[in-house]
């Protein structure tokens, strides 16, 4: 069994724009010819440009008007322009043959067809993966986006500013730390990146309260030691 096989028809672009589609289109009733050259084109299309209506019998002109539903009185005018404008022949057993049919008709096999459609199927799913998979990470990247604008709009999130010696001294006056060492403070900070422990400090007020609560919590031992370290610091800044 002989596997089936699929033809069209390629009309190029600039058709309408032969010259001699233009002159018979021209004629009268030139727009029914026009269409039953299409009609006999289609009909040929898989028999290689030949008319006929089997090995042993070709088609005549009244065949043809009844195969293309055309009226016989467009047939016989239409098929004798065409001959002589060279779109048509007729051979000496009386066969009709489309003479431009061999740059016009395309095929394929059954099995062609499948891969073809398999292959335009799996670009189509490839692209579409591809759409999809640039969508989502675009929409990734704006949902972060969004997030940093709202953390950052709220007031959940900023940008830590290192604070001035007045600002430190200023805040631990207003939370009554009156032993705090600004200048010590901002020294070590300074020295160590600004970081506590090994993140990257975020609230230096919290710190300040954090420094305080540790003196707080600190021993009598503790405290007096401190006293004498301040102490010689004093003397010592004082020579």
């Amino acid at each position: 069994m002989s596997e089936k096989k699929y033809y069209w028809l390629k009309l190029h672009r600039d058709f309408f724009k032969r010259h001699d589609i233009k002159i018979i289109e021209a004629q009268d009733n030139g727009k029914d010819y026009i269409i039953f050259y299409l009609k006999l084109l289609t009909e040929c299309i898989d028999h290689e440009g030949t008319l006929r209506f089997s090995n042993e019998l070709p088609y005549d002109e009244k065949m043809l008007s009844i195969i293309t539903d055309t009226n016989i009185d467009i047939v016989r005018p239409a098929v004798s322009a065409f001959t002589q404008m060279g779109l048509m022949e007729r051979w000496d057993d009386g066969t009709y043959f489309m003479s431009k049919i061999g740059t016009m008709i395309g095929s394929e096999t059954g099995s062609a067809v499948r891969v073809r459609r398999f292959r335009e199927k799996k670009t189509l799913q490839c692209n579409t993966d591809v759409t999809i998979s640039n969508k989502n990470v675009a929409q990734s990247k704006s949902i972060e986006i969004d997030k940093e604008k709202e953390r950052d709009k709220g007031g959940t999130r900023k940008r830590f500013q290192k604070p001035t010696l007045a600002e430190i001294k200023e805040y631990s006056d207003s939370i009554q730390y009156p032993d705090f060492d600004a200048e010590k403070f901002i020294d070590f900070y300074n020295a160590n990146g600004w970081k506590v422990g090994k993140n990257a400090m975020k609230d230096w007020k919290a710190t300040v309260r954090n420094w305080k609560r540790r003196e707080n919590e600190a021993s009598p031992e503790e405290k007096r030691e401190k006293m004498r370290l301040a102490r010689e610091k004093e003397l010592i800044d004082a020579i």
